[in-house]
């Protein structure tokens, strides 16, 4: 093979992946997946300001289901908040959390569920 021809391929196989974002009325979803992962980082907020969440970390890859590209869990070492986070075959992505609230209050904690578009 070729040397600039392989040197090309090597290149384009350790170009990191890059992250894809995803909106919905008062929320963004920045997903960098990875080999077994994803990265991942959510900051929503209540129509009014109010109440703002942030979450991030690193979500293990799990089976995806029907109509699912992709699927991560998350969890929190230190509460009992979870973050499912998935990629559609439609190519929207959805989030479903669980006992979230210290991460954005009471008020807040379910602006991060839902469906998100690609932006």
């Amino acid at each position: 093979m070729n040397r600039k021809l392989l040197a090309l391929l090597m290149a384009v196989i350790a170009l990191p992946v890059a992250a894809a974002q995803y909106v919905k009325p008062g929320a963004v979803l920045t997903l960098h997946p990875g080999q077994n992962n994803a990265e991942f980082n959510i900051n929503a907020s209540t129509g009014d300001g109010s109440g703002v969440c942030n979450i991030e970390g690193t979500a293990q890859q799990i089976a995806a289901g029907e109509n699912q590209k992709h699927r991560w869990v998350w969890n929190d070492k230190t509460s009992q908040c979870v973050a499912v986070i998935s990629e559609l075959k439609n190519g929207k992505a959805s989030v479903m959390t669980r006992a979230c609230e210290g991460y954005c209050g009471v008020s807040a904690a379910v602006t991060m569920d839902g469906l998100f578009d690609k932006k």
